[in-house]
């Protein structure tokens, strides 16, 4: 064992592929730099107006976000501050959480059940955990 375990060779290999990886990831983030965050600098005033007149045409606050690279906060964020009334958000009917229960007992996953719903995945997780409903385990990760 002691005339394998510390090779010369096999030490500044590592070390130059360690330099390789570190050059590696400060040439994405000169090539990828971080987006910006504040809303008000990744959108402009006709992206803006076009968002509002999409919703009021009866686009979802969902399918806007996913369109536009924004989060459904941000794009409520931009209707409330433009004025427009914000439709009542969709709640699943009873048959509905009847029928994701079952799903979910069946063992299928909270984002298949609500894309059959049409709804988001937290919508279905919201609904189950108002009938009792226990979360499955997730594969011994914490929760």
């Amino acid at each position: 064992m002691r005339a394998y375990s510390n090779q010369g060779t096999l030490t500044s290999t590592l070390e130059r592929l360690r330099e390789q990886a570190s050059e590696q990831r400060k040439l994405e983030t000169v090539r990828n730099p971080p987006q910006t965050r504040a809303l008000a600098r990744r959108l402009t005033e006709t992206q803006r107006a076009a968002i509002v007149t999409a919703y009021e045409a009866g686009s979802s606050a969902n399918r806007l976000a996913t369109e536009y690279g924004l989060g459904k906060g941000s794009v409520l964020k931009i209707l409330r501050t433009s004025g427009a009334a914000i439709r009542q958000q969709r709640r699943l009917t009873d048959q509905e959480i009847d029928h994701a229960l079952a799903c979910y007992r069946d063992g299928q996953s909270l984002a298949r059940i609500a894309s059959r719903l049409d709804v988001a995945h937290t919508t279905v997780m919201t609904a189950l955990e108002r009938r009792g409903v226990p979360r499955r385990d997730s594969h011994g990760r914490p929760r």
